[in-house]
């Protein structure tokens, strides 16, 4: 059963995507800049340190816990549908992931659209991760990682790796990842009025109109559950039950298993899009984190 703290959290959720929906639906700006207030405020841990790096031409952080298992490295791409977030609005969640894993976090800042449609976001991590083996990176102790939109983007660079012949990360550990654009999962109409976080396609299509742009949003690159699994790192993926995007994970869990890859599915009953965005306010929030981080020091 749900914590108090996370109750009220999502209570508080509800009660301004009612508010949302009583007026005009805000501008990019405004989103943005909600996301922004929302989530840059909520607590760090102590001893954590942040240093920005050009990561390859781009913006990225790292952060750097008190304790470090030699070479260990997560390379770390945000959420936010593609249009908002930042290095700022998940401090809170990749610094206690560093301290979980005992490992260096590369944050990466990657190009937002509509600005930037794709494959810029893809682009900026791809070279962020060239950027880490050409600086003294280990493939072999560094692990990809990322919740929704930035999941996806976790799975799609596993998979354009993997597609040009490149190094691959020891593992891929995406957090409710975003990885249908086309909205084929059943759980996008059935979960719509149980997820706090995401409401369904309607609150998503703004979304995928600005990144996939005038792409095919079936594209695997776009949508990483229409591509091949085979050949891929192991991974772990993390879901909440109540997710409108719970299928874009059983799905891919599935087509893994099928290509005989090696993954671990860990659904969390009860649990919203992303609840580690809760981190320093509910429990099941740390909880995840430090699931995650076990997962990437067993395997790195």
């Amino acid at each position: 059963m749900p914590s108090d703290a996370y109750n009220a959290a999502v209570a508080a959720l509800k009660q301004q995507m009612r508010q949302s929906a009583d007026g005009p639906p805000p501008d990019l700006a405004t989103t943005r800049a909600g996301f922004e207030q929302g989530y840059s405020s909520m607590p760090v841990p102590e001893g954590v340190g942040f240093e920005s790096v050009d990561a390859g031409g781009v913006a990225a952080e790292w952060v750097t816990p008190p304790e470090v298992e030699g070479s260990r490295t997560i390379v770390y791409l945000h959420g936010g549908g593609y249009v908002v977030g930042s290095l700022n609005t998940h401090r809170h969640v990749v610094s206690r992931l560093a301290l979980g894993a005992k490992a260096r976090v590369l944050n990466v800042d990657y190009r937002l659209a509509p600005e930037h449609p794709y494959p810029a976001a893809l682009d900026d991590a791809l070279a962020a991760w060239q950027w880490h083996l050409a600086n003294g990176g280990e493939a072999a102790r560094t692990a990809i990682s990322g919740d929704s939109a930035g999941g996806g983007l976790a799975i799609a660079l596993c998979m354009k790796l993997r597609d040009e012949d490149m190094a691959l990360p020891a593992c891929a550990a995406p957090i409710s990842p975003w990885t249908d654009l086309t909205f084929s999962g059943d759980s996008m109409t059935e979960r719509a009025d149980r997820d706090p976080m995401l409401a369904g396609a309607d609150s998503l299509a703004g979304m995928v109109m600005a990144y996939a742009a005038h792409e095919d949003a079936a594209n695997p690159y776009i949508s990483p559950v229409f591509g091949a699994f085979d050949n891929l790192p192991p991974m772990m993926i993390q879901v909440g039950t109540e997710e409108v995007l719970y299928d874009d994970s059983t799905r891919v869990v599935k087509a893994i298993e099928n290509a005989s890859g090696a993954v671990e599915f860990r659904p969390w009953p009860d649990m919203m899009h992303v609840w580690h965005l809760l981190a320093g306010v509910a429990p099941e929030a740390e909880d995840g984190i430090a699931e995650l981080a076990a997962y990437i020091a067993e395997q790195t």
